[in-house]
């Protein structure tokens, strides 16, 4: 069921999304370097690798989209 509401997604808003998805993962990437130079322990906060995810997920759709059909 969720598969198919990422797949009514456009390629325009497939590429909102990745813009969205880049400027949060270079805030998180920014906010741990921070805290790491700051408190010598590990960002609490950290949500960098579901980011990644989020980021594959949207960059496979996009090729879904824009492979050719039978």
């Amino acid at each position: 069921m969720v598969t198919s509401k990422i797949a009514q997604l456009s390629e325009t808003d497939l590429e909102y999304l990745d813009q969205l998805l880049h400027k949060e993962f270079s805030k998180q990437c920014n906010d741990s370097t921070q805290w790491k130079s700051k408190n010598h322990s590990k960002y609490p906060y950290d949500d960098s690798s579901r980011l990644v995810r989020l980021m594959d997920a949207v960059r496979s759709q996009k090729k879904l989209l824009t492979m050719p059909k039978w």
